[in-house]
């Protein structure tokens, strides 16, 4: 968890400067291990958060004593504290489960633009979220898988919006055809009346296929670069086929 994410959460700007000190301790122990403080590294966490340097004497008064007490000192070489067992315990019951978060995907929109993109669906921005986290980490194979999964989905949305989405179903009509089904009938749909970006379907269809099913085939950060711009013209034309825009 990133630590602007963790303050923003907790809403830690607006404790007083005790709380501020145990919850930031509070996430370096759980990001870092860590399990001593001396006074200095708290000073040094609360100043690195944004956050003006405490009096570390009174600070370390109101750690140890008094209603808000959270920690244990110890005299080694210099004096260290550590969170008193039940106080860490208790923090652990009510502010652990951040760590435990399977919803959130971390991304910043390097990729496609969340702004834009994002708000419309649900489901399209979980792909979209993944999408960008996957770029993001270095994961270009599965980047390229989801980024033919969005591609598929907003095919079928548009055809849906137009009420033709019977064109693009299996012979038994219970379900759609393959996505190279699909693209065939798009690029000479007259209903659809894609623009010219429709010559560039196969591309976005195949970096996908090559992640999905090439035995030996890894996808690099040039793969995915070299479709990316053609690929959000796309998206800017299905989301408007599909009624989204």
């Amino acid at each position: 968890m990133k630590i602007i994410d963790y303050i923003d959460i907790l809403k830690i700007g607006e404790k007083s400067e005790v709380e501020k000190a145990t919850l930031l301790c509070f996430y370096h122990s759980k990001e870092d291990g860590e399990v001593e403080f001396t006074l200095s590294r708290i000073a040094s966490i609360m100043v690195d958060s944004g956050y003006n340097a405490p009096n570390t004497s009174r600070l370390k008064e109101q750690l140890i004593k008094g209603k808000n007490k959270a920690f244990i000192a110890k005299k080694n070489s210099c004096i260290t504290l550590s969170f008193i067992p039940a106080v860490y315990q208790r923090m652990e019951q009510e502010i652990g489960c951040l760590w435990e978060n399977y919803e959130t995907i971390k991304s910043e929109g390097t990729l496609i633009d969340e702004k834009k993109f994002c708000g419309k669906r649900n489901f399209l921005d979980k792909l979209i979220h993944q999408i960008n986290h996957s770029y993001e980490n270095n994961c270009f194979d599965a980047a390229a898988v989801l980024m033919r999964r969005l591609f598929e989905l907003l095919l079928i949305m548009s055809y849906q919006n137009m009420g033709i989405d019977h064109e693009i179903k299996d012979p038994n009509g219970n379900g759609y055809k393959m996505l190279d089904g699909i693209v065939k009938n798009a690029v000479g749909n007259s209903t659809l009346r894609l623009s010219r970006i429709k010559m560039e379907f196969d591309s976005f269809r195949l970096v996908g296929n090559n992640s999905a099913h090439g035995i030996f085939y890894i996808a690099g950060k040039k793969d995915i670069d070299d479709i990316k711009i053609k690929y959000r013209v796309m998206l800017e034309e299905l989301y408007n086929k599909a009624g989204l825009m």
